[in-house]
C-alpha cells in the first residue's frame, strides 16, 4: 500500500510539474506580444512565477490560478515589471508598468 501511495504522489507531482511547464509557455508568449504591441523590449524572454493558490472557474472547476512577473523595456535603459494572471492556461490579464527597477 505504501509503494501505490508513493507511485500516486510522485505521478501527481509529475502532473502538476507538466502542467506549470505549459503555463509557464502561455505567459511568457503573453508577456512578449503585449511588449511587442507596446513596442518595448521583453528582457530575458523569460517569465517566473510569483504566485500559485487554487480558484475555481466560471463553471465551478477548481484549477490553478498562477501569477507571472517578467521585466521589459521601453528605452533599453530602464527595466520595467509586467504581470500575466492565469487560471489553467488561460490568460486573463496581462499588465506593464507595475514598477521600475
Amino acid at each position: 500500500m505504501g509503494d501505490l501511495l508513493f507511485v500516486l504522489i510522485l505521478l501527481a507531482l509529475l502532473a502538476f510539474w507538466w502542467d506549470s511547464l505549459g503555463a509557464r509557455q502561455v505567459a511568457r508568449l503573453a508577456g512578449r506580444r503585449a511588449c511587442e504591441r507596446e513596442e518595448a523590449q521583453f528582457l530575458d524572454d523569460t517569465v517566473a512565477v510569483s504566485r500559485i493558490r487554487l480558484q475555481r472557474d466560471g463553471r465551478g472547476r477548481l484549477m490553478f490560478y498562477r501569477q507571472y512577473r517578467f521585466e521589459y523595456s521601453r528605452s533599453g535603459e530602464e527595466r520595467l515589471r509586467g504581470q500575466v494572471d492565469l487560471l489553467g492556461k488561460q490568460v486573463l490579464r496581462v499588465e506593464m508598468g507595475l514598477q521600475e527597477f
